[in-house]
Formats: C-alpha cells, structure tokens, sequence
C-alpha cells in the first residue's frame, strides 16, 4: 500500500500514542475526524496497523531481570510445536525464530537467577531444549518504527 504525507503523519502520532482520538489525530494533522477515520479504516485493512497496544512495564511487576536467551532444539523437534509450547511459559514474553547456530532467540523475564534457572530448566527438560545461551539486559533502548515511514515508497 503506498502511503501519503498524511498517513505517515497519522501513523507518526499513533506511533506516540496509540490511544489517541480521531479528534486529536485530526488536529495533528489537519483533517476532519471523520476523514481521519476513513484513513484509520484504511490503514487497518491493508495490515499497515495491526492494532493498538498496552505497553507493561515488566520492572513494576517485580520481574526485575531481563534476558535474551539463544536456544538451540534437538534435532528432529518440531519448530512449529515448540513455538507453539512456549505460551505455556509466561515468563517469555517474545521469541524470535532465528537462521545459524540457534534456532530461536527468546526475551524472558524473571524476578531473579534463581526464577530464571527454574525456566531455563523446564525449556531443557520440558522442550526438547538441547542448549541455552543467555545475556542480561541492562536497559531496553526505546526505538520509534514509526521511523520505517522514512525508507517505505
């Protein structure tokens, strides 16, 4: 879908603030609510906005460790059933299906090392898991995708 100056500047602002009201999105951008809307409408349709979201703030719920662990499956284990298995782990909170050595890169989050080895034990013991490579995140970086609207046509 190619989009114009006035999606991008609409995709901008919701990309700020996800909540805001076909109102306010029109005084951004200078068009009628309902004009705005009708972009809104768009937008969706084509699969350029997928939804809106809550963020969680993992650290306020006393989940004060983050991790991105590497994992790497047994041979002949499913991609498809073990992607599917990791919804029964609430403590990853994204995963990330990789090319290389690892088969998949998982964010999980823990109230401490010893939450974190207990989850790591139940991957390897509970799915199939060969190997498990984890580093600490120190600070999540913000970063704006609404920046993508700079390299699309």
């Amino acid at each position: 879908m190619a989009l114009d100056g006035i999606d991008r500047a609409i995709i901008g602002e919701l990309s700020r603030d996800g909540r805001a009201s076909y109102q306010q999105l029109s005084q951004a951008v200078g068009l009628a609510p309902n004009t705005v809307a009708d972009r809104m409408r768009r937008l969706r349709e084509s699969g350029v906005i997928t939804g809106s979201t809550v963020v969680i703030d993992e650290r306020a719920l006393g989940m004060e460790l983050g991790v991105l662990s590497d994992i790497k499956l047994h041979d002949g284990v499913s991609r498809v059933e073990f992607a599917e298995s990791l919804t029964k782990v609430p403590q990853v909170i994204g995963a990330l299906r990789l090319t290389g050595e690892y088969d998949y890169q998982l964010h999980i989050v823990c109230s401490g090392a010893s939450e974190l080895e207990s989850v790591i034990e139940v991957l390897k013991s509970e799915y199939d898991v060969a190997s498990v490579n984890s580093r600490l995140i120190l600070r999540e970086v913000p970063v704006d995708k609404a920046k993508l609207l700079e390299v699309v046509p």
